[in-house]
């Protein structure tokens, strides 16, 4: 096995380090690496980003860099990173720029032809989506923050309604529920959906069902902690009964008449005729419908 060889830190050069979104073990060494050596680490909370920093022993000039002020320390320390210093842009969790601060500075510094160099890391989003299975659907749109009012939601969810991709976001413990009859009364009881909460953390939960279940089981039992939320997308504008030809309307029969359920169906069906899942999937779906 290859040792590997420390990271250096060059000169003039913004680092976009993903720190751990839950557990402090998710983090690469590299990051560590560059978090060690740069000059300076701008970070959304000082006092939260001092949890990790102070665990793997890293002791470096710290400065807050969050919503309200993204503007004052872009215009503050561009110069230095034009004059040749270093910098590490983190979080709370997570990579930078995704939902949280950062897109400005890194803005900014592409203009000034400063270097950018995203050392790439956890993402809630992304392991949300990986956890979910929905391998149906190739691509997902990321909203980050759910809307908070129900209007902007419905209208949203009705922008999605014939959407072949994931919908990926993150909403709070006291919202979700709302947002779930939103989700309910525009796209359906059956949309599936899976929420995760608290990723990567001791008490994690990964929950895929319905939307209705998921209400339900929320109403009774409300949870806490920081959720990211994927909802399936529409299989119905790729399913024209059209494509789905008779050899594969015959085997489908068979396979119904032996009781096998309709992801099944799909799998076999799709792998002897080649014809896309998505459609003979939506075909057996309406069959069953049939009176």
């Amino acid at each position: 096995m290859m040792k590997s060889e420390r990271s250096a830190v060059l000169p003039g050069t913004l680092y976009l380090i993903a720190t751990p979104i839950g557990n402090l073990s998710d983090i690469s060494q590299r990051a560590i690496d560059i978090l060690e050596q740069v000059d300076f680490i701008l970070c959304e909370d000082t006092r939260h980003s001092g949890i990790l920093l102070d665990h793997y022993g890293i002791h470096k000039r710290v400065v807050s860099y969050f919503a309200h002020n993204e503007a004052l320390r872009t215009d503050q320390f561009l110069p230095d990173l034009q004059g040749g210093q270093s910098a590490a842009l983190i979080t709370d969790a997570g990579t930078p720029g995704i939902s949280d601060p950062g897109s400005r500075l890194v803005d900014a510094c592409h203009e000034a032809g400063i270097t950018v160099c995203p050392v790439p890391g956890a993402c809630a989003a992304a392991t949300a989506v990986s956890a979910s299975g929905f391998y149906e659907f190739t691509g997902f749109e990321f909203v980050a923050f759910f809307p908070r009012k129900s209007s902007e939601r419905q209208d949203l969810f009705k922008l999605f309604a014939h959407c072949n991709r994931l919908l990926v976001g993150y909403e709070s413990p006291q919202r979700i529920v709302s947002l779930l009859d939103d989700l309910i009364a525009v796209l359906g009881p059956e949309r599936r959906v899976c929420l995760c909460r608290e990723l990567t953390k001791k008490f994690e939960t990964i929950t895929r069902t319905t939307a209705q279940r998921l209400r339900d089981m929320l109403t009774e039992t409300p949870c806490k902690g920081e959720l990211c939320l994927v909802i399936e997308g529409s299989l119905a504008e790729e399913a024209d009964a059209r494509e789905i030809t008779e050899d594969a309307m015959r085997l489908i029969d068979l396979l119904r008449a032996r009781g096998m359920s309709a992801k099944d169906i799909r799998d076999i069906v799709s792998a002897y005729t080649g014809i896309q899942a998505r459609a003979i999937y939506q075909y057996v779906l309406s069959l069953d419908k049939e009176p």
